[in-house]
């Protein structure tokens, strides 16, 4: 696997494009983020990297623990720590990170697939994705459309990685989640960030918003609130939010969670592995495993999911928590002066890995539409918003499309009613690849793009490959030969080049940074 720099589109350098003091008219002074956690430091970091002047202070509770199971990200945490200055090395080693080439798909269909959209499959000919094209008109395993060393968990070495070794170009991890936040805890307060450790329990209120919260002992005022207490949604709810759940198109809300042991060898991915009633995660990080097993508890209950993941590993488990979710979004995450960041704004389910990366995009468009903000401000970031919720409500619902029906619940899930405009959408792709204009490109902040799209339509096997063949067969020549030299380039790549285990290059990394 190359682990290399890709460009991003929303790239940011370190001061924000607004961040000029003749244009500030209107920008709060103080923020109070209320809740810890991932979302609540990326959102006060990223502010706080956007106008430094503002005073910020983070309000979490040591009394509330955190699940720390483990948890992935997608390729915008390596936007977020760009933009942020943050030393990957560093931030790897401290909250016992390890790399994600992608998610790996078992027993979700016929064949098993990775899901990756870093290297060369991102040449394109105009808005056509040239060598998913041909890998796919000739009918090619889901294998084959990707490098094949992300599936054994190796890295390619060159001298190159090796000078680079300390702060490797990486777009994705794994985390300890436990340590990631008390990496984030140490950065935010090197910022100049105030923390808090109190317990927020009540909350006043008025024409403007929120005046004021209070704990048994204290009241902290602020212009501007940040709501991070997950699904409770201490702030949002007294300002009236209104809850949409997406219960309908997706079926699973409960899981368990547990951790195993440290593992000789390290893979480049999460495991999703399909079950009998959901799927079940497995994220490696330094030391141990992260997994949960996400199902539907219309079919099973949490003492039947864990006999089933005891059978599948063929040991006992300890099960660290229960919990109970309903899929779905708040309708409006930012009401007056305070806006829903994370699981206040949303939570589909961990399928994905979409909890990070939807507060970072978030985060970073809250930065864009605080400045001089008001009514018609808050509309276009909560229409945004929803757009982004959106895509990842049908993104999840397209992997439940599957041909599985060795229980009562993969036959049931075949009489699920998809999302708005997904059905439609999966009526053309089964002739032809996806194109940017079959999403609504209302936002630049999706998490999703047709690449993702694309493997996972080819993984479950939803393509109708002799018109894909027939799609691509009409390229002109000089594309057809781009894609050939590409393969060729992949397969000497391959033969020539040395690898070494993913678990070996983190402990290096550990080494050189320790």
């Amino acid at each position: 696997m190359y682990l290399r720099d890709s460009e991003s589109k929303f790239y940011r350098s370190g001061v924000h494009k607004y961040c000029t003091t003749e244009k500030i008219v209107n920008l709060p002074k103080s923020i109070c983020v209320v809740g810890g956690g991932t979302a609540g430091f990326v959102a006060a970091l990223i502010v706080k990297k956007a106008y430094p002047s503002i005073s910020i202070q983070i309000i979490e509770s040591s009394k509330i623990g955190t699940i720390g199971v483990g948890e992935g990200s997608t390729e915008h945490w390596k936007e977020f720590i760009d933009y942020m200055g943050f030393n990957k090395a560093e931030m790897l080693t401290k909250s016992d990170a390890t790399f994600k080439a992608g998610i790996m798909f078992k027993d979700w269909s016929k064949n098993d697939y990775l899901q990756t959209v870093e290297g060369a499959f991102n040449i394109l000919a105009h808005d056509y994705p040239v060598l998913y094209g041909k890998l796919i008109g000739e009918n090619k395993k889901p294998i084959e459309l990707v490098e094949k060393e992300s599936w054994s968990g190796d890295i390619y070495w060159t001298n190159e990685t090796e000078e680079i070794l300390a702060d490797f170009p990486v777009a994705q991890f794994h985390f300890n989640t436990v340590k990631l936040n008390e990496y984030m805890h140490e950065k935010a307060e090197s910022l100049g960030i105030k923390i808090i450790d109190d317990i927020i329990e009540t909350v006043d209120t008025d024409e403007n918003g929120i005046k004021s919260i209070s704990s048994q002992q204290n009241t902290y005022e602020a212009d501007f609130f940040i709501d991070c207490t997950g699904f409770k949604r201490l702030l949002l709810n007294e300002l009236g939010a209104e809850w949409e759940s997406y219960s309908k198109y997706l079926r699973m809300k409960r899981a368990i969670v547990f951790q195993t042991q440290d593992e000789d060898k390290y893979p480049m991915w999460t495991l999703a592995q399909a079950m009998k009633y959901g799927w079940m995660f497995r994220i490696p990080v330094w030391g141990r495993k992260g997994n949960g097993y996400i199902f539907d508890s219309d079919y099973i209950n949490a003492e039947q999911a864990k006999e089933e993941v005891e059978q599948i590993l063929g040991h006992s488990i300890d099960v660290r928590k229960e919990i109970t979710f309903d899929p779905g979004a708040v309708k409006n995450p930012w009401i007056k002066n305070c806006v829903a960041i994370g699981l206040s704004a949303s939570f589909v389910e961990p399928l994905e890995a979409t909890s990070i990366g939807t507060s970072i995009q978030q985060s970073f468009l809250l930065t864009d539409r605080i400045l001089n903000y008001n009514d018609i401000t808050i509309s276009k970031y909560n229409k945004e918003i929803g757009l982004v919720l959106d895509d990842i409500r049908n993104f999840i619902a397209l992997h439940y499309v599957s041909d599985r029906d060795d229980s009562d619940f993969w036959k049931d899930q075949k009489n699920v009613p998809l999302p708005p405009g997904l059905s439609e959408n999966l009526t053309q792709w089964k002739m032809r690849l996806p194109t940017n204009g079959d999403f609504d490109q209302g936002t630049d902040y999706k998490l999703f793009q047709k690449m993702h799209y694309i493997l996972v339509l080819h993984g479950l096997g939803l393509f109708d490959t002799v018109q894909i063949k027939k799609q691509y067969d009409m390229l002109p020549q000089g594309q057809k030969d781009l894609a050939q030299r590409v393969v060729e380039d992949l397969d000497y790549s391959r033969k020539n080049y040395k690898t070494i285990p993913h678990k070996e290059v983190i402990r290096l990394v550990r080494l050189l940074n320790g």
